[in-house]
């Protein structure tokens, strides 16, 4: 983007943009984001003015514009207490379109968040693949568990954190 001049970053599941709030509050700048359910499309558009591409498994990623960090809340349902606990079985496992992503565009960082659930799904299965794919990859992998009630927020609700850093990665910077 024209206006942007440093910390390009990314939004991958975008939701409605929290992701995308927080980083440009620290001086990011997003140059592309994703997000396949319409409403939160709908809402990410009123809150920032750009329509979110679609599918994240029909995304070229090849025309994702350089950035160097990627930040992503891939699908948490899977894993979710609530819901039906279907794992990788469930179509809503966006992991492996993600990875196919980052072997593309590379970024330098990785910022991405899950539920704690993915820590012991499968006895601990998922969080260690998730590790291993970014490690594979050449990155530097550090997960970080961490409640809503440590930023402020008035509830626990623990999220996972993974936050990679590959030094060599040819993205922008």
């Amino acid at each position: 983007s024209d206006v942007c001049s440093s910390d390009l970053f990314i939004d991958l599941f975008a939701g409605i943009g929290g992701m995308r709030l927080a980083f440009e509050s620290a001086g990011g700048c997003c140059v592309y984001s994703n997000e396949w359910n319409k409403y939160s499309q709908q809402t990410y558009y009123a809150n920032f003015g750009v329509q979110p591409d679609g599918d994240i498994t029909k995304v070229q990623a090849e025309s994702i514009p350089d950035h160097d960090i990627l930040v992503a809340g891939f699908p948490c349902q899977p894993f979710s207490l609530a819901g039906k606990r279907k794992g990788t079985e469930d179509d809503r496992y966006l992991w492996p379109a993600m990875l196919d992503i980052i072997r593309i565009v590379r970024p330098r960082w990785i910022v991405a968040e899950n539920v704690l659930g993915i820590v012991n799904w499968s006895q601990g299965m998922v969080f260690e693949q998730v590790c291993a794919d970014l490690e594979a990859e050449g990155y530097e992998v550090q997960s970080f568990v961490i409640p809503a009630c440590g930023v402020g927020a008035p509830h626990q609700r623990y999220r996972v954190w993974f936050v990679a850093h590959h030094a060599a990665a040819y993205g922008s910077n």
